[in-house]
C-alpha cells in the first residue's frame, strides 16, 4: 500500500469522532416550547396590623414540574436596605462579605431572592432606587408557608447583620409594598439574563488612599480594579428616569447533585481530551514456523502407612436470656346533655303622690381615730414517700449430642429475684410578722335648711320575656401503660474424650512412550508510516468543559444556586436601556464559561416569564443545547461569588438606603450591671441596634451628674428617669429647680403618691412659693445669710464687685435696724436691740432651751450678749420674719438719691442695681417674697411623708410668666439654702437625728449657676467677677458628696458652666450639641481625644447623635473597665401632665 492511498483513508479524523459537528454547532429545532407549569389562582398582600408594614406577600399556586404536579402556598418575605456605613464605600471585601452571606443561607437551605426597583414617577413623590433582601417559602397549606418563611427570614436577617457591621433592614411601607405588587401586573417589558457574571472586587467608592488609577495602567491585574456593578444599573436607569424591576431568583442546588455532575462531566472531558492529539500508521508481516518434540518415560511406586490417635476434648457455654413485655389500654368515653327554656311576664304598676318636707339640721363633730394592728403567722409543711418494687425470673435449657464414640447429654437452669425500695422526706417551716399604725383627725361643721315640695305621677309598664339554652358535654379518657423485664443466665461444660487406628497398605506400575515432529520455514516482510496530528475543535471543547468542571469543582466546596435573573420595564426605553447596562455592569472575561447576556423574549415569552416572576417562581424551561450544566432554559448555575455580583448592597444613595452616613462609634456594652435604679437600655455598636440591656446604677457609683446637649433631645427625660428611681429606690430627697414647668408630671408618676410637692415662683401662680427672702434660714446664721443673699443676687445678674457692695450694705442696714444681727457688736450694745424685746422673744428662748435641754430661764430686758450661740440663732430668725424685700429696695433707692450726681459709674452701677432687684418690690411679688406669718420655711420643703421617714419629690417651677433674672436669684438662693441646712443637718444626723440623702437638679443650669445677662449691668466691672462669685456653687460641687448630697446639672451650653463644676460631674449623659467648644469638653470629658486626628469619628458623632440617644459615662469606680463610655436610650418615666387645677385639687393651694 503506498503513502497516497493510506492518506487518503483516514484524511479526517471526524470520522473517528462520531455527532461532534452537533456539539459544537448547536441549534434549536424551531421556537422553544412554553410549558403551562404555573397557574396562580389567588394571591394577596398582608400587612400588620396598625403598622405602616408589609408582612408578606402571598400566593396560591399549582406548579408542574417534572411530570408531577404540586399545590399550595408561596409565601415572600421583603425587607428594604436602609442603611449602609460610608465605610462600605471603600471596603474592597464588600463581595466577599455577600458571598458569606449567601454560603450561609445555603447551609440553612433558605431560597434567597433579590429584588431592586426604580419609582422615578410615583404620584406622590419620587423615591429612587430601592434594594429589598426577601425569601420565599412554599408549602401546602399558607399557615405552614408563613412559619417557613418567617424562619427563614430569621436566617437572613441574621446572616446580613452578621456579615455587614450595623446594617439596617427594615420592612416596606404600605406605599412601597403596593407600588412593587402592583408593578409586577403593569411592567410588560421583559428581559431574561442568563450567563456567569464576573465579580469585581474591589472598593465601590474612591479613597483618597488611591495614588493612580489602575483602571489606565497595562497589566494582567488591571481588570480586578474596574469599580461598581450595579450601582451602574441603578444610576444609568436613574439618570432616563425609566422606572424598572430587577429580580434575582435563587434555589439552592444540593451537594450530591453538585457532586453528581461533576463527575459526569469529568468523564465528558475525559473523552474529548483524548481526542485532542494522536498518531496514524499501518503495519503487516508472514511467518512460517518449525517445531520438533519427543517424550519417553516410566515410573514404579509401592507405599506403606501406619496412624495412631487420641483427642481429648472440653466444652463450656454460657447463655443469658432476657424478656420484655409492654402492655396499653386506652378508655374514652363521651356524654353531653340539652336543654331549653321559655319565660315570659307582663306586670303594670300607677302610681300618683304628694310631698312637702321642711327641715333644719347642725351638726358639730370631731373624731380622733387611732389603731395599731399587728399580725403574726407561721406555717408547718411535712410530706414523706416510699416506694418500693420486686422482680422474679427463671430459665432453663436442655443440650445432647450422638457421636461413634460416644453419647453426650447437658442442661441448665438459671433463676433471678430483685427487690427495690425508696423513700423521700421534706419539711419547711414559715414564719411572718407584719405592723399597721393609723392615726386620723377629723373635724366637721355642717347647717342645712331645706324646703321642697314634691307631685309625682309614674306609670309602668313592664314586659319581661327570656330564653334559655344549656348543654353540657362530658368526656373522659384514660390510658394504662404496663412494662415487665425479665432476664435470665445459665453456664453449660462439657468434656469428650475419642481414640482412632488406622493402617494402609499400596503399589502402582506405570510405563509409557510418545514422539513427534513439526518442520516449516518463517520468511517476514512488514511496512509502516506514522504522522502526529492534534484536533484543535477538541482542544477547544475540552478548555471549555474544563472551566464548566472547575466551577462544579469550586460549587463542590461551598454550594452553588441555580439563579433566575427576571428585569422588567414599564417602556420599550427602559427595556432598551436594560438590555445594555445589565452586560455593562455584570459583563467580564475571567473565569467565565457564557458571559451575562439579556435574552430578548417573544410575547409569549413575556407572558411567561411575566407570571413567573409576580409569583416569584423560577422559570421550569427545559435547556436544549447540549452540556449546559443549569439545565434549565432560563437559570445559570452560579456559585457564591457570581451570585454575589448580583446581590451584594449597591452604594447608591439615590433611594431608600442611606449609605454616605459614617457608622456609629464603638462604644462599651456592660450586660452584668448591678443596682437598683434603671436608667435606660443600652445599645449595641455591634449590631446597630437597641438592646433590652438595662443601664444600672448602684448607690455606690451615684454622683455628681452633667445631663448636656442641645434643646429637644432628651436631657430632661434622662434626668427625670434618675430623679423618679432614686427617690422611689433609695427614698432621697430630690429638689427640682425648674426654669420653666416641664417637670409637673412627677405628680402623676406611679409610687410617688403623696411624695410628690409642686411650688411656683411666678406671680399669679395658682400654687405660689410663698416665701420671705429675707428671713434667716433655721440654721444658716444670718450674717453668712446676708452676704450670701447679695452674692447670689449679683451673681444672678452678672453684676460687679460695685454693685455687689450697694447690694450687701443696703442689706446690713436693713438687718441691722431690725436687730437680726445678734452676733454684731452693734446689735449686741444697742440699747434696744441689745436686749429681749417682750414675752414673745422670751418664748423664743425658752423653746430652744427646752428642745435642748438647757436649764435656766429668761426674761424681758435680758441682755443678748448672755445667751447661748444657738439661742441667738432663734433669735435671729423670730426677728427676721419682720425683715421685707420692699425695705431693701428702699435702700438701695436712698443709695442712689444721696449719690453726686458727678458720679456717673457710682449711679449706672446702682441703676443696673435697681433695674433688678425692685421688681421684687412691686406688685404680687412683694407679697410672695415679702414678709408675712403665711411665709413657708424653704429649708423643710421636700420633706414629705412621717416625720420618722421624711423623703420626696420636690419641684420649683420657675414658669414663663416671670422674668429670667428673679427665677434665676431666687432658684440660686433657694439652692443655697438647701445645700447648707443639709450640711447642717449632716451632723445633727450624727447625734441620731434621721435626715434622707439630698439631690439637686439644676435645669439651665449655666443660668442658675453664671446668672443672665441684663441692658443696665455695668459689664465692664462684672466680666471678671464671674468666677469669684460662682465659687460659692464650685463648693458646692467640690464638698457636696461628703454630705450625701448630689448636684445635678441640666445644660445645654457646656462651655457656659463654671470652671470646675463639669470636672466635678463624674458621671455624665451627653446628648447631640454641634458648638465645636462644647464638643472639645465633652470628648475629654469621656476620655477621648479632643484635638488631633485620633478620635475624631466620636466629636462627629456628636454632633449626630438621633434624639433619646446619649452618650453615658458612669466614671466613680476603682475599676477602669466600668469607666468606659455607653451609648444608651434614657427611658421615659410615664405620666400626664396635670393641669393647674389638678394641681390645685391634690395639693391645695400652698
Amino acid at each position: 500500500m503506498n503513502e497516497s492511498s493510506f492518506l487518503h483513508s483516514i484524511r479526517k479524523v471526524s470520522d473517528w469522532l462520531p455527532n461532534w459537528s452537533g456539539w459544537l454547532h448547536p441549534h434549536r429545532n424551531g421556537k422553544p416550547a412554553i410549558p403551562a407549569d404555573l397557574e396562580v389562582e389567588k394571591s394577596g398582600v398582608c400587612f400588620i396590623d396598625g403598622q405602616d408594614e408589609l408582612d408578606y406577600l402571598w400566593y396560591r399556586l399549582r406548579e408542574i414540574e417534572g411530570g408531577r404536579e404540586y399545590a399550595g402556598f408561596r409565601v415572600v418575605r421583603l425587607l428594604q436596605l436602609s442603611f449602609l456605613p460610608l465605610e462600605a464605600r471603600s471596603d474592597p471585601g464588600l463581595l466577599q462579605k455577600m458571598r458569606t452571606v449567601l454560603r450561609g443561607l445555603y447551609g440553612s437551605q433558605v431560597s434567597f431572592l433579590y429584588l431592586a426597583a426604580g419609582i422615578f414617577n410615583h404620584q406622590q413623590a419620587p423615591v429612587g432606587i430601592i434594594q429589598c433582601y426577601g425569601v420565599s417559602a412554599f408549602a401546602e397549606t399558607l399557615d405552614e408557608a408563613c412559619t417557613r418563611s418567617k424562619r427563614s427570614l430569621a436566617a437572613l436577617k441574621a446572616a446580613m447583620g452578621g456579615t455587614y457591621r450595623q446594617i439596617r433592614l427594615d420592612p416596606l411601607n404600605v406605599r412601597l409594598a403596593e407600588w412593587i405588587f402592583l408593578s409586577f401586573n403593569d411592567m410588560k417589558h421583559v428581559l431574561v439574563t442568563v450567563g456567569h457574571t464576573d465579580p469585581r472586587e474591589n472598593a465601590r467608592g474612591a479613597s483618597s488612599a488611591v495614588l493612580h488609577n489602575p483602571l489606565t495602567d497595562a497589566g494582567p491585574t488591571a481588570q480586578q480594579y474596574t469599580l461598581q456593578q450595579n450601582e451602574i444599573l441603578f444610576r444609568g436607569m436613574s439618570d432616563l428616569k425609566e422606572e424598572f424591576l430587577f429580580l434575582v431568583l435563587t434555589s439552592p442546588v444540593q451537594l450530591a447533585d453538585i457532586t453528581e455532575m461533576l463527575t459526569g462531566l469529568a468523564e465528558n472531558t475525559s473523552t474529548w481530551a483524548a481526542w485532542q492529539s494522536g498518531v496514524r500508521g499501518v503495519s503487516f508481516g508472514v511467518s512460517l514456523p518449525a517445531l520438533l518434540s519427543g517424550l519417553m518415560a516410566q515410573s514404579a511406586t509401592q507405599g506403606y502407612s501406619t496412624s495412631q490417635g487420641e483427642a481429648h476434648s472440653e466444652g463450656e457455654a454460657h447463655t443469658d436470656s432476657q424478656a420484655h413485655t409492654e402492655g396499653q389500654a386506652h378508655t374514652q368515653g363521651f356524654a353531653e346533655t340539652r336543654g331549653w327554656s321559655h319565660v315570659e311576664s307582663d306586670a303594670e304598676s300607677r302610681s300618683f303622690g304628694i310631698a312637702h318636707s321642711q327641715g333644719q339640721s347642725h351638726t358639730e363633730g370631731r373624731a380622733v381615730t387611732e389603731g395599731t394592728a399587728v399580725t403574726e403567722s407561721s406555717g408547718h409543711v411535712s410530706s414523706r414517700g416510699s416506694g418500693s418494687s420486686h422482680v422474679d425470673s427463671f430459665n432453663w435449657g436442655l443440650r445432647g449430642g450422638i457421636q461413634p464414640a460416644g453419647v453426650g447429654i447437658g442442661g441448665n437452669v438459671g433463676w433471678g429475684s430483685a427487690d427495690g425500695v425508696s423513700s423521700m422526706a421534706s419539711e419547711a417551716d414559715m414564719t411572718g410578722h407584719s405592723e399597721t399604725q393609723s392615726q386620723a383627725v377629723t373635724e366637721s361643721q355642717a347647717d342645712t335648711v331645706s324646703q321642697g315640695t314634691v307631685v309625682s305621677e309614674v306609670l309602668t309598664t313592664t314586659h319581661a320575656e327570656a330564653n334559655g339554652v344549656f348543654g353540657s358535654q362530658t368526656r373522659s379518657q384514660s390510658d394504662t401503660v404496663s412494662q415487665a423485664d425479665t432476664t435470665g443466665q445459665a453456664d453449660t461444660k462439657s468434656s469428650t474424650d475419642s481414640q482412632m487406628q488406622s493402617k494402609t497398605a499400596g503399589q502402582a506400575l506405570g510405563r509409557g512412550v510418545s514422539a513427534g515432529l513439526v518442520v516449516g520455514i518463517a520468511p517476514s516482510l512488514s511496512a509502516s508510516n506514522s504522522y502526529q496530528w492534534q484536533f484543535d475543535p477538541a482542544i477547544l471543547v475540552t478548555q471549555v468543559l474544563r472551566q464548566q468542571q472547575n466551577l462544579l469543582n469550586l460549587a463542590s466546596k461551598e454550594g452553588a444556586y441555580y439563579t433566575d435573573v427576571y428585569a422588567m420595564a414599564r417602556t420599550e426605553q427602559g427595556k432598551q436601556a436594560l438590555m445594555g447596562l445589565i452586560p455593562e455592569a455584570f459583563h467580564g472575561t475571567e473565569d467565565v464559561i457564557t458571559g451575562v447576556q439579556t435574552r430578548d423574549l417573544t410575547p409569549e415569552e413575556s407572558d411567561y416569564i411575566g407570571l413567573h416572576a409576580r409569583a416569584f417562581t423560577p422559570s421550569t424551561r427545559v435547556e436544549t443545547i447540549p452540556e449546559v450544566i443549569s439545565g434549565y432554559m432560563d437559570s445559570t448555575l452560579l456559585t457564591m461569588l457570581q451570585l454575589a455580583a448580583y446581590t451584594a448592597p449597591g452604594m447608591f444613595e439615590q433611594g431608600t438606603a442611606l449609605t454616605v452616613q459614617e457608622s456609629t462609634p464603638d462604644f462599651a456594652f456592660r450586660p452584668g450591671m448591678v443596682g437598683d435604679v434603671i436608667i435606660g437600655w443600652q445599645w449595641s455598636s455591634e449590631t446597630g441596634q437597641l438592646t433590652h440591656t438595662p443601664l444600672r446604677l448602684s448607690f455606690d457609683r451615684h454622683f455628681h451628674t452633667a445631663f448636656c446637649g442641645d434643646t429637644g433631645f432628651g436631657k430632661s427625660v434622662a434626668a427625670e428617669r434618675l430623679a423618679y428611681e432614686t427617690t422611689r429606690q433609695w427614698r432621697f430627697r430630690s429638689v427640682v429647680l425648674d426654669f420653666g414647668q416641664g417637670w409637673r408630671r412627677a405628680l402623676n408618676w406611679s409610687g410617688l403618691d403623696g411624695r410628690v410637692d409642686i411650688r411656683q415662683l411666678y406671680p399669679g401662680a395658682p400654687r405660689p412659693l410663698r416665701w420671705n427672702i429675707l428671713k434667716v434660714p433655721r440654721r444658716l446664721f444670718p450674717g453668712r445669710y446676708r452676704t450670701l443673699v447679695s452674692e447670689l443676687f449679683a451673681n444672678a445678674g452678672r453684676m460687679g464687685p460695685r454693685q455687689l457692695g450697694f447690694m450687701r450694705r443696703a442689706l446690713t442696714q436693713v438687718y441691722t435696724n431690725l436687730g437680726i444681727l445678734t452676733t454684731d457688736p452693734e446689735v449686741i450694745n444697742h440699747q434696744t436691740w441689745g436686749h429681749l424685746q417682750d414675752s414673745v422673744e422670751v418664748a423664743v428662748i425658752q423653746e430652744w432651751r427646752d428642745h435642748n435641754r438647757v436649764s435656766g430661764s429668761v426674761s424681758v430686758g435680758h441682755p443678748i450678749s448672755d445667751l447661748h450661740p444657738g439661742e441667738l440663732q432663734s433669735l435671729a430668725v423670730w426677728r427676721s420674719q419682720r425683715a421685707d424685700v420692699r425695705m431693701w429696695v428702699e435702700r438701695l433707692k436712698n443709695f442712689y438719691a444721696m449719690l453726686p450726681k458727678g458720679d456717673q459709674a457710682s449711679r449706672a452701677s446702682l441703676e443696673g442695681v435697681l433695674l433688678r432687684v425692685e421688681q421684687f418690690a412691686e406688685g404680687q411679688m412683694a407679697w410672695q417674697y415679702g414678709a408675712g406669718s403665711e411665709s413657708v420655711p424653704v429649708e423643710d420643703l421636700g420633706l414629705l411623708g412621717p416625720a420618722e421617714d421624711p423623703w420626696g419629690l420636690l419641684i420649683v417651677e420657675g414658669g414663663a410668666e416671670m422674668d429670667e433674672y428673679p427665677k434665676a436669684a431666687l432658684l440660686a438662693l433657694l439652692s443655697s439654702i438647701l445645700y447648707f441646712d443639709s450640711v447642717v443637718r449632716r451632723r445633727e444626723s450624727l447625734a441620731g437625728a434621721k435626715f434622707p440623702p439630698m439631690q439637686i437638679f439644676f435645669e439651665e443650669a449655666n443660668k442658675v449657676l453664671t446668672g443672665v445677662s441684663g441692658a443696665a449691668a455695668d459689664q465692664n466691672v462684672s466680666a471678671g467677677s464671674a468666677e469669684q462669685v460662682s465659687e460659692v456653687f464650685q463648693t458646692f460641687w467640690r464638698d457636696g458628696r461628703k454630705y450625701q448630697i448630689f448636684l445635678h446639672l441640666i445644660a445645654q451650653t457646656v462651655s457656659a458652666l463654671p470652671a470646675g463644676i463639669l470636672s466635678s460631674c463624674n458621671n455624665g449623659f451627653f446628648f447631640q450639641t454641634k458648638f465645636p467648644h462644647d464638643r472639645d469638653l465633652i470628648m475629654a470629658h469621656i476620655g477621648r481625644s479632643e484635638k488631633g486626628v485620633v478620635n475624631t469619628e466620636y466629636k462627629r458623632y456628636l454632633a449626630r447623635i438621633p434624639k433619646h440617644m446619649a452618650i453615658a459615662k458612669l466614671g466613680y469606680s476603682d475599676d477602669v473597665a466600668e469607666l468606659e463610655p455607653m451609648l444608651v436610650s434614657p427611658l421615659m418615666v410615664p405620666g400626664n401632665e396635670p393641669s393647674d387645677q389638678e394641681i390645685l385639687a391634690r395639693l391645695g393651694p400652698y
